[in-house]
């Protein structure tokens, strides 16, 4: 069963135990995200995310995050190919591109581990480039590892800052997404928010400059406009499978 979405055995990545583990250099198999609809995304991503994908904001009232959409049904993105190539007009999310790595929280404070996916096909022993030296320290690859993921959570950080304040202002509201095949058959994909535009353009004075000089503005009209990617989501569909969808 997969944890974190993608990863199925997330081990702490230790000096000793994995003193000759190699990683394996491209052609790289995005098949470890082929059953995922959406993933996390951080709002540094959110500008170039919007032209490809819709971003929506998922999880439990009161701790909503940023997500893009990457199918429109559970189990299924279709953004990865049978061959297991990620389409190569689409932006890759840093979620997706951290891979096999991924920074475990330790004792539920701001202390992290970092830990990889020992089901990842592109680890051995034999190919690639150690993630150790001979010595115990960090090869280059894996400093570079580390490097994206200690940027990633700073990301991550800032972007739980900028939702919540969304939240203060009472931005988020449910949205449904109704999608019909032309052999009629329905399905509902649900459980996530959207800005409302409504709030949005009453919001004056203070708070309204606040968002400005933030940047933040910016950001949710790039989330505002990426709702119109549903479409390309149903396109990709009909590309995949030929009775044509509407998105009521």
């Amino acid at each position: 069963m997969k944890q974190l979405l993608i990863y199925d055995r997330p081990r702490e990545l230790n000096r000793v135990a994995h003193r000759q583990l190699r990683l394996s250099p491209a052609p790289v198999s995005f098949g470890f995200a082929r059953a995922v609809n959406s993933v996390p995304l951080v709002v540094a991503e959110f500008q170039r995310a919007s032209l490809d994908y819709p971003i929506v904001f998922a999880g439990a009232p009161g701790a909503e995050q940023p997500a893009v959409l990457l199918g429109l049904s559970q189990g299924d993105n279709l953004f990865v190919s049978d061959d297991g190539g990620w389409a190569l007009d689409a932006y890759l999310p840093a979620f997706i591109r951290r891979y096999p790595f991924v920074l475990a929280e330790k004792d539920g404070g701001e202390d992290f581990t970092v830990c990889i996916d020992e089901a990842f096909a592109g680890l051995g022993t034999e190919e690639g480039a150690h993630l150790f030296n001979s010595d115990g320290t960090e090869s280059t690859v894996l400093a570079h590892a580390v490097k994206f993921l200690t940027d990633f959570q700073v990301s991550l950080k800032q972007t739980r800052a900028f939702t919540e304040r969304l939240r203060e202002l009472d931005l988020l509201q449910a949205r449904t997404l109704h999608v019909q095949t032309a052999s009629g058959k329905a399905s509902m994909l649900d459980g996530f928010q959207v800005v409302d535009a409504t709030r949005l353009a009453a919001l004056k004075g203070k708070p309204l400059q606040a968002l400005h000089a933030s940047g933040d503005l910016a950001v949710i009209h790039a989330h505002l406009s990426s709702l119109q990617n549903v479409q390309r989501l149903s396109a990709r569909l009909d590309r995949r499978q030929p009775a044509s969808n509407t998105i009521n």
